[in-house]
């Protein structure tokens, strides 16, 4: 993830729409940022961060302005508890993500063999392409509770 960002980018990815600001509806308001960096984070990555270190300063700065809540809200966040557990699958949910069937697999295993690994790349680019393959083909891999797809 990128650690510097502009108006513009800040305003163009990490804008909270009506949509996502309703699925705060219910929350504890302690949880909204964690749960809005989540979303955002995925929607622009593909995964889920594995800790608040993952997120960029500026943009956590921007989405706690748009919220309204302190930013030292997430320092309180449980990322990887039953909260931070629960959050993920309902933004999976939200963004209508399903879970990966075998014919899913058959053709994720399909494009590796065909388009990715004859480039050798390294792991952690594999591992991002893989990430964000499943992500543009909305499709969650077996463990969509975990932090991330890797």
């Amino acid at each position: 993830m990128k650690r510097l960002w502009d108006v513009d980018e800040l305003t163009e990815r990490w804008s909270l729409s009506f949509e996502e600001l309703a699925q705060l509806k219910g929350k504890s308001t302690i949880n909204h940022l964690g749960f809005v960096a989540q979303l955002k984070y995925f929607q622009i990555t593909g995964t889920f961060p594995q800790r608040r270190a993952d997120l960029p300063e500026v943009p956590l700065s921007y989405l706690a302005d748009q919220l309204d809540v302190a930013l030292g809200d997430l320092h309180s966040y449980d990322w990887h508890g039953r909260t931070g557990k629960r959050h993920r699958a309902e933004i999976l949910r939200f963004l209508q993500i399903r879970k990966a069937t075998e014919e899913d697999y058959r053709q994720f295993t399909q494009w590796l063999v065909d388009d990715l690994l004859p480039a050798d790349p390294d792991v952690a680019r594999v591992q991002a392409e893989a990430s964000l393959w499943f992500f543009q083909h909305v499709v969650a891999p077996a463990k969509p509770d975990t932090t991330s797809f890797r």
